[in-house]
């Protein structure tokens, strides 16, 4: 136990640090607030009434735990700033690399809580997060099997009140069903890839990767399902 701890802390901190982080833009702007959270923002073309904070490169190599990595360093990169909204100006990669610009700022709790109003509803999103060009990933949605290709997601929209079921096997499983009421936030889902349904998921809300057993996707939270969307594409 004690070695496969210090495994997982290696492994997480050489991933984490393989990535660099640089302010090219800063604001002068100041405040005294504490800041808790991270959102994304909404409706990009509603910053005029935002206090801009700073613009943010991150780059590096790709591996495996690049996604969760990048996410947490936005987070911690902006709170260290007293910014408290985000949203991705562009993202792009090729064969080895990748670089992602990002846009913070800082409002007050109304507008916090308006940018909350505006989430993505009634829909489910699956990712595959894998990259090899012939890493798909799939799921079944009520017992029909559906194929995603790598670094992309499928979305669903759903009716109130419908049942949705959503396995890594034809077999129906009552405790992945999944109902909305009208106008619920969005829900976030990761596969693992093609015949490794059962055994390897990669855990992106902390970006390190163990091995399970449970036959299900893996639920993320909304604040890194938002990000994966502007990452991936619909599939």
């Amino acid at each position: 136990m004690k070695w496969l701890c210090v495994l997982i802390f290696q492994i997480s901190f050489t991933s984490f640090f393989s990535q660099s982080v640089e302010v090219v833009q800063q604001s002068t702007y100041k405040h005294d607030y504490f800041v808790t959270e991270m959102q994304y923002i909404e409706d990009v073309k509603d910053t005029f009434k935002l206090q801009f904070i700073a613009t943010v490169k991150i780059s590096g190599d790709h591996n495996n735990m690049l996604v969760s990595n990048w996410y947490n360093l936005i987070k911690a990169k902006g709170k260290s700033l007293g910014a408290n909204l985000y949203f991705i100006k562009s993202f792009a990669e090729n064969e080895n690399t990748s670089e992602m610009i990002v846009k913070m700022y800082f409002t007050g709790v109304t507008y916090v809580k308006e940018n909350k109003k505006r989430n993505d509803k009634n829909k489910i999103f699956i990712f595959n997060q894998q990259r090899g060009k012939n890493d798909t990933a799939f799921f079944y949605l009520n017992q029909k099997r559906v194929t995603i290709g790598p670094k992309k997601y499928y979305s669903i929209d759903t009716e109130p009140y419908k049942l949705y079921n959503i396995t890594l096997t034809s077999k129906r499983s009552r405790k992945q069903n999944h109902s909305f009421p009208k106008d619920a936030s969005s829900v976030f889902y990761i596969l693992p890839s093609g015949k490794k349904n059962l055994n390897d998921i990669s855990n992106a809300q902390n970006g390190i990767n163990i091995s399970i057993g449970k036959n299900k996707p893996i639920e993320i939270n909304y604040d890194l399902g938002r990000f994966l969307i502007e990452i991936y594409k619909g599939g």
